[in-house]
């Protein structure tokens, strides 16, 4: 196929066993800082079929051979109808190797059994981002994790010690994923875990700024359509509380001024009510509390458009998810990050890219409103264990 995504298999131990060059169509999506996924067709009497299945993965590059995901196979849905010829037709479906993260809890004492949890945080103190996400992964899920929580496969990628220091209190049980993005998004760095070599590897970066070279309009003839569109504030104050078990009560409030309605506030409660008021970083721990809460729950602009892959400008290489780059809307250009890339392939076609700007995690609002309210559930959740305690 001209122009085609490039698809390989790996069994469970992530060993190539085999690459699919005849598939009928195939739509990979990577995420910035979120679990990505594919779909992919392929006519059940084709000689890769047997390879299709549960249990194994797919490795997916550009023609050019950047890798653009890997991750394991969730499903194979096998059907036909009266329309199709032979043996009818395979649905391959899976998520990003970065689905992993999503398997875990933030243990309040990780090295510790189950029944040694006496603490109900893990304490982050003058690390860096990079470096304290690396520690949460690796205790958690990585090499240094119990023997019954490790994932034998998975390793880090060399620390970095990109972003700013943070000191901040993870609740207990926290997912994992939650978690990083949080931090993440935070400190303006990107995740992921992808295959490399025979290895899954958590890998933190810096997202690059491409905006003076990755620009998209009409008018430079590298667009064939794009939208765009914006979604309120949930937090504009967030109203920090510390302390009233053991030690005594603070409360500080922090503003952030929303740029489209600036007039607007809206207060979330953010719980630190597990952290001692003495404590001598209780400061950097309301600012991190505060500039997280600020940050998920600030307005989103999300833009959608559609690029043409030129000679002079193509996905995988020359910009990549989490990228920022700058498209034309109307008469005005905007510059923001690269939230996800929808990736379709047919024989028919060849490869095309479709690329969203902007948002918090490449969400719609309906989504985007399902993480609030989810954010609240887990919110009622922890008052509930704090008054059984």
């Amino acid at each position: 196929m001209h122009n085609a995504l490039r698809v390989y298999v790996r069994n469970a131990s992530l060993q190539r066993v085999g690459q699919v060059d005849d598939y009928t169509s195939l739509t990979v999506v990577p995420r910035h800082n979120a679990i990505g996924s594919f779909t992919m067709e392929i006519s059940a009497d084709s000689t890769k079929a047997a390879l299709l299945v549960e249990g194994n993965g797919l490795i997916i590059h550009t023609a050019g051979g950047q890798l653009v995901d890997s991750g394991p196979i969730r499903t194979v849905d096998w059907a036909r109808s009266e329309s199709d010829a032979g043996g009818g037709r395979l649905t391959v479906s899976g998520v990003s190797d970065t689905a992993l993260l999503a398997q875990y809890t933030c243990w309040p004492a990780p090295t510790a059994a189950i029944g040694s949890q006496g603490s109900t945080v893990y304490k982050i103190s003058a690390a860096k981002a990079e470096t304290a996400m690396r520690a949460l992964v690796n205790l958690n899920a990585g090499p240094g994790a119990l023997a019954a929580r490790k994932t034998a496969l998975l390793t880090l990628a060399a620390d970095g010690t990109r972003g700013p220091t943070i000191t901040r209190e993870v609740a207990q049980f926290d997912g994992l994923l939650t978690v990083l993005q949080d931090i993440a998004e935070a400190a303006g760095l990107g995740f992921r875990v992808v295959q490399v070599g025979a290895s899954l590897q958590f890998q933190v970066y810096a997202p690059t700024d491409r905006s003076g070279t990755a620009r998209f309009s009409f008018g430079l003839g590298n667009l064939t359509d794009a939208n765009y569109s914006t979604t309120p504030p949930t937090c504009t104050r967030a109203v920090v509380v510390a302390g009233g078990q053991s030690s005594p009560r603070v409360c500080q409030t922090y503003d952030r001024a929303d740029p489209l309605y600036p007039g607007l506030i809206i207060e979330q409660f953010v719980d630190l009510t597990s952290v001692d008021t003495a404590s001598v970083d209780l400061t950097a721990q309301l600012n991190q509390a505060a500039e997280e809460a600020l940050t998920a729950g600030a307005g989103k602009g999300s833009l959608s458009i559609s690029p043409i892959d030129l000679p002079m400008l193509a996905y995988g290489r020359d910009y990549q998810v989490g990228d920022t780059v700058a498209a034309q809307v109307r008469s005005t250009w905007w510059t923001d990050v690269v939230r996800e890339v929808t990736l379709s392939c047919t024989a028919a076609e060849g490869t095309a890219v479709k690329a969203a700007v902007g948002g918090d995690t490449g969400d719609n609002t309906v989504a985007r409103i399902y993480r609030y309210i989810g954010q609240v559930k887990k919110d009622v959740a922890r008052l509930k264990t704090r008054k059984a305690a």
